[in-house]
């Protein structure tokens, strides 16, 4: 029996719940015992529990849930695509494998979910390696925020797409095999060529990221500027035949024209408001890392994410323009991680940060509603 979209909603948030819950042990005991080293080492455990709970419930959901579901059964299950190497090829072939095993679209799904998920926890715990954080923080900062589970559900392509590129981010600042990075690129292009934007925003990153400390304050001003425009409605549609020509086809140039249909355009004040919020949580934490080359590898995060800001601000005056914002916040958690008790940030952390992720949960499900 498959979940329906009712029950879905209900088990993901009694997924949180609980998340919440020993996430919030985790921060007490930490802050009242000082057992650090002992709460990271358990978290390394107990992140499996939600994300084990997350793969189940989006690999067995109803195929009306999400509005990619029932798309990728139409396109990919039910009709007879021709395959070939290129493009997004990569949705096509599992499929076809899965067909070739009599398998059922269930299985695509579960499938999916393994690898979104898969990819997410591999980032999270690479990157909350870097700076000796709590690793179930870093994932239920991501179960908190409102783009999450569209990402597994609503924009499946995309959201395997980004989860693979924040994988491959890690490595980059582990300095990990260069050829290993590429396939990974690579990989994440073959689920979605949109892709392309921000693995060149990560390369502009990493190379702007050692140079000039004033560098950070001239792109924050840059983000304010382009902010500006912004809400004079200048934006991607001033520039959209160059990047027309970046995106290749025609399903990935709807991402740039003007018909809108029941979607309202124009500047999004809380889009504004949400990664201005965390520039500012940003800029902070950047302050008060006591290692240079953590700092330094914290400003490529922290470029990325400013660079990709203007993007989203540019995109106001087309449709979905919060596919554009996807770009920017699925960062998000890794630019709040070392707020999760790293010994490498200066002064003391308080339970204050998760109570924080629990409180934007709540709030975007009010204004969901």
């Amino acid at each position: 029996m498959l979940i329906d979209n009712e029950s879905y909603k209900f088990i993901f948030n009694s997924l949180y719940i609980f998340t919440a819950y020993i996430t919030i042990l985790s921060a007490l005991s930490i802050e009242v015992r000082h057992d650090l080293l002992v709460q990271n080492k358990l978290a390394n455990y107990l992140v499996i529990l939600p994300l084990l709970g997350l793969i189940v419930i989006t690999g067995f959901r109803a195929y009306d849930v999400g509005t990619d579901t029932g798309n990728y059964y139409e396109f990919l299950w039910l009709a007879d695509q021709k395959f070939k190497f290129s493009g997004e090829f990569l949705f096509l072939l599992i499929s076809k494998i899965l067909h070739y095993y009599d398998l059922s679209y269930s299985s695509f799904l579960l499938f999916i979910a393994f690898l979104f998920f898969g990819f997410i926890y591999k980032a999270s715990k690479h990157y909350s390696e870097l700076y000796r954080a709590n690793i179930l923080m870093t994932v239920f900062s991501f179960m908190s925020f409102f783009f999450f589970s569209n990402m597994s559900i609503n924009i499946i392509r995309q959201g395997l797409s980004l989860a693979i590129l924040l994988y491959a981010l890690t490595l980059l600042l582990q300095k990990d095999n260069k050829l290993k990075i590429a396939i990974y690129c690579l990989i994440a292009l073959a689920c979605h060529t949109t892709s392309v934007i921000p693995v060149l925003l990560i390369l502009v990153s990493y190379y702007l990221s050692s140079k000039s400390e004033k560098l950070i304050y001239f792109l924050v001003l840059l983000y304010f500027l382009i902010a500006i425009l912004a809400f004079f409605n200048i934006g991607l549609l001033n520039i959209s035949p160059l990047l027309l020509q970046v995106l290749g086809n025609e399903g990935r140039s709807s991402y740039i024209t003007s018909d809108a249909g029941d979607y309202v355009v124009g500047f999004k004040a809380q889009f504004f408001a949400f990664n201005t919020f965390f520039l500012c949580i940003a800029l902070y934490i950047r302050k008060r890392i006591t290692e240079n080359s953590l700092k330094n590898q914290y400003n490529v995060i922290l470029i990325y994410y400013i660079m990709a800001s203007w993007l989203l601000f540019l995109a106001f005056q087309i449709p979905f323009s919060d596919r554009w914002g996807l770009f920017s916040w699925v960062i998000v958690p890794f630019l709040i991680t070392p707020l999760f008790y790293s010994p490498y940030l200066k002064g003391r952390i308080r339970i204050h940060y998760v109570l924080m992720l629990i409180l934007i949960y709540i709030g975007f499900k009010f204004y969901a509603g």
